[in-house]
């Protein structure tokens, strides 16, 4: 019932977020008589826009048809070709995948002669995403190295090509957007007119280029309603600007401030816990969190020796909790999409269903099929499946070309594409080399030491780290997980043969899509977004992999306490929490790991189990040490946060992404 002006709903978990948007537009349309055309309710999934739709669909009793309702890119689309003859774009412009973009990126760099050892696609692709997000084109960006040099040689080249192809990028849809907004007047003014109200769902989530959509769009009315919760900013790393909730008022000076504080999912002990934790944050606005409900079963918390460890304790537990609860009450989250192979194992042991959302199982992931593939082609040459799997990839120059004439070959002579292969050689530099590749696997007896040799001689770990990307990194992280699977299995046991531990794997693979009304469910923490489950488990809470050792790096620990916190909301009724002391590296390498920061920051009074380790502060101090929640005020670079102290008397700072050394006396 908000009148007219700017206003932020600050919604804390399990507080009804997306009824608040669904109830304000029914009441602008049925209570103020408002035009269902001059609404624009934006969010950020597809699936949230249906819900939404069906929800004002049930509520609203006129015609709603001419609403603006859905996603910030499906709403920018609708907009670009309403407005096709003002931008160089036809009205049905082509709108790129992320496959489509990494196509046109290849033929772009293999034109201007760039291979993929300099520079990887993903990095490529990445780069110009971020450089859009910030509303950077091609010729304004402002290269500060040879890499960025070429990078922008790439740029302009790509915009030129969809231009020519009549594509946009699913970024060019924001970017194009705010450049029309900002470029032409009277189309600014028109959407100024239309849009009387504007309502944004999950408003923590908004990037610097959607945020200045919503400015341009609020110049005439400032009836921008906006619901979001600054203790639920998890997607940093996709872009998304925690400050743009965080300055809303000042952005907005006459603006609302309605907090949503009752939570209608949890139990008291659970919202406790939880906002203990989040209180930690300096970046947040505040609320308090309270519930009508009982006070709620203690959180458990449990250890493993090492990830396995862990996962056999984990399902001794969810054993218990399956005589009173279904398969599909139950959640087990983590940080890292890796982590998911020790519980895989565990459950498939006991046989009990799982469901992986929003994932694949461990053992279907493209990077751990590739490794598979190359030790079920060398101990089996007639694989002419695993052959094709493995023989441009990683990349090495055998394209479309050389594969027909293999494959011609083979029909001809009726042989096996290998024997092809090997007769194929004589001039042929890049099939020789493949060929003594293979060679060189075929009398490795152990299957540890056969995938070890077969990462190393690929090269597969070492495109990965240039590549440099989010994706490349837990791509890298799931090989170290195969690496450690595979010795575990060779210790555990007892079998070191390839054909053992391939018929081993091949009882996991071969398993049909369980029914997730039949099963528990496994998902990371930044997938459980929005869900609720009566039990939740959190894994693998030791230092590194939550907070991550790359936010521990960079200075994102906030964002990392605030995942931690989402996976902690999510529970209903009994959550369950667990670490583990010993992590594998790959090559028979393992860590030494201590409990995460986070442990020390939630009431032990709350926690069975958390007393235990509290007690020893040793791993706790050892945490802080490196912590990045210190916070220090410099006169020209603003609020910095403290990652470390480097060379005895400085601190490694870092303002806002750009990390400075600065003594400690300057501070004091």
């Amino acid at each position: 019932m908000h009148g007219e002006g700017p206003a932020l709903v600050l919604a804390g978990a399990g507080s009804g977020k997306t009824r608040v948007i669904t109830y304000r537009v029914a009441y602008l349309i049925d209570h103020l008589g408002e035009s269902p055309s001059g609404i624009l309710a934006v969010t950020f999934t597809n699936k949230a826009a249906d819900e939404m739709k069906e929800r004002i669909h049930q509520l609203v009793r006129a015609d709603f048809r001419g609403l603006w309702i859905g996603t910030f890119h499906s709403m920018c689309a609708r907009i670009l070709r309403e407005y096709s003859e003002v931008i160089p774009y036809s009205r049905n412009f082509v709108i790129y995948d992320a496959q489509d973009q990494r196509n046109l990126l290849k033929r772009i760099m293999n034109n201007l002669n760039i291979g993929e050892r300099e520079f990887s696609v993903h990095y490529i692709q990445r780069a110009i995403s971020n450089l859009k997000d910030r509303l950077i084109g091609g010729y304004e960006f402002e290269p500060s190295s040879y890499k960025q040099i070429r990078l922008k040689d790439i740029y302009i080249e790509y915009q030129k090509r969809l231009l020519g192809n009549d594509a946009m990028d699913f970024d060019d849809l924001l970017f194009n957007l705010y450049n029309l907004l900002e470029g032409n007047r009277n189309v600014r003014k028109a959407l100024n007119g239309l849009f009387k109200h504007k309502l944004v769902d999950e408003y923590q989530d908004t990037n610097h280029a959607q945020y200045m959509i919503l400015k341009r769009l609020s110049e005439k009315s400032k009836n921008l309603f906006v619901v979001g919760d600054d203790d639920q900013s998890i997607y940093g790393f996709r872009g998304a600007d925690i400050n743009n909730i965080l300055d809303f008022e000042e952005d907005f000076p006459d603006c609302k401030i309605y907090k949503l504080q009752r939570n209608y999912r949890s139990t008291k002990t659970i919202l406790h816990v939880a906002s203990a934790l989040v209180n930690h944050n300096y970046q947040r606005k505040g609320k308090t969190l309270w519930t009508v409900k009982s006070e709620g079963s203690k959180i458990n918390l449990f250890s493993g020796f090492d990830e396995n460890d862990e996962a056999r304790n984990l399902v001794r537990a969810l054993k218990k909790e399956l005589l009173r609860k279904k398969k599909s009450d139950i959640l087990i989250a983590y940080r890292t999409n890796a982590q998911s192979r020790a519980i895989e194992d565990a459950l498939l042991k006991e046989g009990i269903e799982y469901n992986i959302v929003g994932g694949l199982r461990f053992y279907q992931r493209k990077e751990i099929k590739d490794l598979l593939a190359y030790i079920w082609f060398v101990i089996n040459k007639k694989d002419s499946i695993s052959f094709r799997r493995i023989l441009n990839t990683p990349r090495r120059g055998i394209g479309r070309t050389r594969r027909n004439k293999i494959e011609s070959y083979a029909i001809e002579k009726h042989i096996t594409l290998w024997e092809a292969t090997k007769e194929l050689t004589e001039d042929d530099l890049i099939l020789s080399n493949f060929v003594q590749l293979i060679s060189s696997l075929d009398n490795i007896k152990r299957v540890d030491d056969l995938l070890s040799a077969i990462v190393e001689k690929t090269g597969y770990i070492d495109i990965l780290e240039e590549e440099g990307t989010i994706e490349a990194e837990s791509r890298l992280e799931n090989i170290f997980e195969l690496l450690s699977a595979v010795k575990n299995f060779t210790q555990k046991e007892g079998k070191c043969s390839p054909e053992e531990y391939l018929t081993f794997v091949g009882l996991k693979t071969d398993i049909d899509e369980w029914n997730r009304e039949e099963s528990v469910t496994l998902m990371t923490l930044h997938n459980t977004k929005g869900l609720e489950f009566p039990v939740v488990f959190i894994t693998g809470l030791s230092e590194e992999i939550i907070p991550h050792y790359r936010s521990i790096k960079e200075g994102k620990v906030e964002e990392e306490r605030r995942l931690f916190y989402v996976g902690l909301t999510r529970a209903k009724e009994k959550i369950y929490l667990s670490y583990f002391k010993k992590r594998g590296m790959g090559w028979g390498n393992s860590r030494v790991l201590i409990p995460s920061r986070f442990l020390s920051e939630m009431p032990a009074r709350d926690i069975e189990g958390l007393a235990f380790i509290t007690e020893n502060k040793e791993g706790f101090r050892l945490a802080k040490k490196n912590s990045s929640d210190e916070w220090v005020e410099h006169p020209i670079w603003g609020k910095g946060k403290i990652l470390k102290v480097v060379d005895g008397d400085k601190l490694l700072i870092s303002f806002n992404g750009m990390t400075k050394k600065i003594k400690r006396s300057f501070f004091k």
